[in-house]
C-alpha cells in the first residue's frame, strides 16, 4: 500500500544491513548456485546480480530498509522478500500471475493479493522493478519503481524511529 510522503527523518539503503535480523518471516533454505540456475531456468529469466547476491546472504525474509520511495514522493512498504525456491516463494510467480491476472513475464519478489513488487521481464532481459496495486474493478495499476534492481535498492529507506 502506498502512502503520502516519506517523512523527513529517513536513512537510505547504502549497501549494508539489508536483512532484518532476527526476522519473523522465516527465510528459505540456503541457496546454491545450482538452485539459482534451476529457478532461473524455471522462470526463464536471468535474475539481477545484486538480487542473487542478497538472496545468497539470506534466502528471503524481512527487510531492514522496508520503505520504497517513488518519484512522486509517495512511499510503499516492502516488508519482506519471498524465498528463491522452485516450489514456493518466487517459484510460484506463474501461479499467482495466472490466478490474479497479472501481466506475464513477472518475477514476484513480494506481495499480498492487493499489491506486488515484481521484476518485469516483458520488454527486456534486464528487468525493471514494478509495483502493482489492485483496482476495485479487478484490474491492476502499475508503476515503475526503478529502471533496474540496483536503482531500486537506492530507493529503499528506513525511518529513523523504526526498530
Amino acid at each position: 500500500m502506498k502512502t503520502k510522503g516519506a517523512g523527513s527523518m529517513i536513512q537510505l539503503y547504502k549497501g549494508e544491513g539489508f536483512w532484518k535480523r532476527p526476522t519473523s518471516y522465516k527465510p528459505g533454505k540456503r541457496l546454491t548456485e545450482n538452485a539459482i540456475h534451476q529457478i532461473e531456468y524455471l522462470l526463464d529469466v536471468e535474475l539481477p546480480l545484486m538480487y542473487k547476491k542478497l538472496m545468497n546472504e539470506q534466502n528471503g525474509g524481512e527487510l531492514t530498509y522496508r520503505y520504497l520511495l517513488f518519484e512522486d514522493g509517495e512511499a510503499a512498504i516492502i516488508p519482506y522478500f519471498q524465498e528463491l525456491d522452485a516450489e514456493c516463494g518466487v517459484g510460484l510467480s506463474s501461479v499467482f500471475i495466472e490466478q490474479l491476472h497479472l501481466p506475464e513475464r513477472q518475477v514476484l519478489l513480494t506481495g499480498t493479493m492487493d499489491t506486488w513488487l515484481s521484476l518485469d521481464y516483458r520488454y527486456t532481459t534486464v528487468p525493471k522493478v514494478v509495483y502493482f496495486s489492485a483496482n476495485e474493478d479487478g484490474s491492476w495499476s502499475e508503476e515503475v519503481a526503478a529502471q533496474s534492481f540496483d536503482e531500486f535498492l537506492g530507493k529503499l529507506f528506513l525511518k529513523e524511529n523504526d526498530d
